[in-house]
């Protein structure tokens, strides 16, 4: 995780804990972020500040995850097309993956997921 050091995250969770669990594991080993609680609040955050990466939680209230990448690749430039989006769910069937994949996201774990998983989407992500 240490060629991650300097990304910048947005977390995008509505569950408390779930946001603190992710954010002591990104800290453990450097990696600045910021959380949000729902698809809104993503889309106002990546309107104010440029981030490497989104881990996107899939069900919250208000704006749930496929509704804000949606929006998010909507936006018409070229970051918000191409910024990496991982769905974060407690699904993983194919049928699941595909409509997280449709919708525009490019990888998705299956939550809770170890520092190992996030290492190696990061590593698809940034090395291909």
């Amino acid at each position: 995780m240490n060629q991650y050091k300097n990304l910048c995250v947005l977390i995008v969770e509505d569950d408390p804990f779930l946001q603190i669990m992710v954010s002591k594991e990104l800290e453990s080993v450097g990696i600045r972020f910021k959380a949000v609680s729902n698809g809104n609040e993503a889309i106002e955050a990546l309107k104010e500040k440029c981030y490497d990466v989104v881990l996107m939680d899939v069900q919250m209230p208000v704006q749930d995850g496929l509704d804000a990448v949606r929006w998010i690749r909507d936006i018409d430039d070229s970051y918000n097309k191409t910024i990496p989006i991982i769905a974060v769910t407690s699904f993983d069937s194919a049928e699941h993956t595909a409509g997280i994949i449709e919708a525009g996201m490019n990888d998705h774990m299956v939550k809770p997921f170890t520092l190992e998983k996030l290492n190696a989407s990061l590593q698809k992500l940034f090395n291909s």
